[in-house]
């Protein structure tokens, strides 16, 4: 099997597995989410050079640990166990724990790791589970079964428009050195590809459940659109230069075609935390 066809048969059940669990309930996207996180963060601290061999050290099981706490305190949220005025503080809490626990393992250890790979583990804990877990948060909210869709539409509508306008009309590089196959061209396609999408789905999906003006609808979707794609695009990267700079190709072989799941939630890792903020403030 080629790689493109690799590439399309994962795309196709991944995204099939993703509607299907978000439909079915946050409970359901909390197991995905959680597992994606511990994955994504050991596909990271790979990369960065945490681990010296093939198995966890210690530095990798706090951030594992913090994963799987953080994924919990978001569930107990949900169920209202803990309040949301206290939820503020007792993230902030558990990350600093996370944080301490990773300086703890450096000088009990020392110098098994050192600095560098120290704080690598640690931005990897809030690289991945920390800012994926903003798609449950938004699942989580009112209406949530709405708005989750959004970071999809800026993070893999926009992916797939800026792929298939960048290979029609791609002239112009966006980032030569970085990724010499993304145009200026192709992030136009898909800036315009996502808010087109965002919009026809705001007004015929969201629109019967808020009372607002259509016009004041198709504009919040336009905006929250147009920052998701933007913030793709770094994502995506982010993730590429990251890579650049360890000499590998891929994160992970857990998707066929794809890589691992950096590889493919790069752009919604980025999307998921602004997407957040744009629908509270919006």
């Amino acid at each position: 099997m080629s790689n493109f066809a690799q590439r399309t048969l994962t795309a196709i059940i991944g995204g099939a597995l993703m509607i299907g669990v978000i439909l079915l309930g946050r409970e359901f996207l909390l197991i995905l989410l959680c597992f994606a996180s511990v994955v994504g963060f050991y596909e990271l601290t790979g990369a960065f050079g945490v681990r010296s061999q093939k198995s966890m050290g210690l530095m990798e099981a706090i951030g594992i640990t913090g994963t799987l706490l953080w994924y919990a305190l978001l569930e107990l949220r949900a169920l209202s166990v803990v309040p949301e005025e206290k939820f503020g503080l007792c993230g902030l809490c558990l990350i600093i724990l996370v944080f301490m626990g990773h300086m703890s393992v450096y000088v009990l250890t020392y110098p098994r790791y050192d600095a560098t790979r120290t704080i690598a583990s640690f931005v990897s804990f809030i690289y991945c589970p920390v800012m994926l877990s903003f798609v449950y948060m938004i699942r989580s909210m009112e209406m949530g079964h709405v708005l989750v869709w959004l970071v999809f539409i800026c993070s893999w509508v926009c992916d797939t428009c800026a792929y298939l306008v960048g290979i029609k009309f791609g002239r112009h590089k966006m980032s030569p050195k970085l990724s010499p196959k993304k145009s200026i061209e192709g992030a136009i396609g898909g800036i315009a590809g996502s808010v087109i999408t965002g919009c026809i789905y705001g007004t015929f999906l969201l629109g019967p459940l808020v009372s607002m003006e259509k016009w004041q609808l198709i504009l919040i979707m336009a905006v929250i659109c147009i920052c998701g794609s933007l913030i793709s695009m770094v994502g995506d990267l982010a993730a590429s230069a990251i890579k650049r700079n360890h000499d590998i190709k891929d994160y992970g072989n857990l998707l066929p075609g794809h890589g691992g799941i950096m590889d493919r939630f790069d752009s919604v890792i980025f999307v998921a935390p602004l997407v957040y903020m744009l629908c509270v403030f919006l």
